[in-house]
C-alpha cells in the first residue's frame, strides 16, 4: 500500500505532528511544575509580610547564638591550649653505670618536663653498698642544684649517649 502525498493527507500528517509535538511539551510542563509546586508549599506556610519578617528576625537570632557559641568555644580552646603547654610534654630516661666498680647501668635520671622545660629530675644512683634517689626542680631548663652531666643531657634534649666520667 503506498500513500498519495495528496493535499489533504499532507495536512493530516502536519495536524498528527502538531499534535505529537503539544503532548510533548504538556508532559514537559507538567514535570516542571511539580518542582515548582514543592518550592511554592514551602513559602506558602508566609502568609504575609510580618511571617517573613518572623523568619528573618529567627534566622538572625539563630546566627547571633552561632557566633556566640562560637567565640565560647574559642576562648575555651585558648585556655586548654594554654593548659597543655603547662603540663608534662617530655618524659625522658636515661640508665647508665655511676660507678666503675658496679656491674650494669642500674643508677638512671628520669626527666619530666613541659613545653618550656619547666618540670623535675628524678635520679636513683646505685652503689654496692647502697641507692640514693634525688629529685631536683627545673625552671626554664636551669636547676637550684647542681645537675650531674646524665641529668643536663636529659633536661637539654640531647640524644642518650656515653657521659663521660
Amino acid at each position: 500500500m503506498t500513500i498519495q502525498w495528496t493535499p489533504q493527507n499532507i495536512f493530516a500528517a502536519v495536524v498528527a505532528l502538531g499534535a505529537l509535538l503539544s503532548l510533548i511539551l504538556a508532559l514537559l510542563s507538567l514535570a516542571s511544575s511539580s518542582g515548582l509546586r514543592r518550592k511554592f508549599k514551602r513559602w506558602k506556610k508566609i502568609h504575609s509580610t510580618a511571617d517573613l519578617e518572623e523568619v528573618y528576625s529567627q534566622t538572625l537570632n539563630q546566627v547571633e547564638e552561632l557566633r556566640q557559641s562560637l567565640a565560647q568555644m574559642e576562648s575555651q580552646l585558648d585556655s586548654l591550649e594554654g593548659k597543655l603547654h603547662k603540663k608534662v610534654s617530655t618524659a625522658k630516661m636515661l640508665r647508665y653505670n655511676a660507678f666503675s666498680d658496679t656491674g650494669s647501668d642500674l643508677s638512671y635520671s628520669v626527666a619530666l618536663l613541659d613545653d618550656e622545660k619547666n618540670g623535675v629530675v628524678l635520679s636513683s644512683i646505685y652503689g654496692r653498698e647502697e641507692s640514693r634517689t634525688y629529685g631536683k626542680p627545673i625552671v626554664s631548663g636551669e636547676s637550684t642544684y647542681a645537675l650531674t652531666a646524665e641529668e643536663e643531657q636529659l633536661v637539654q634534649g640531647r640524644e642518650a649517649q656515653t657521659v663521660e666520667r
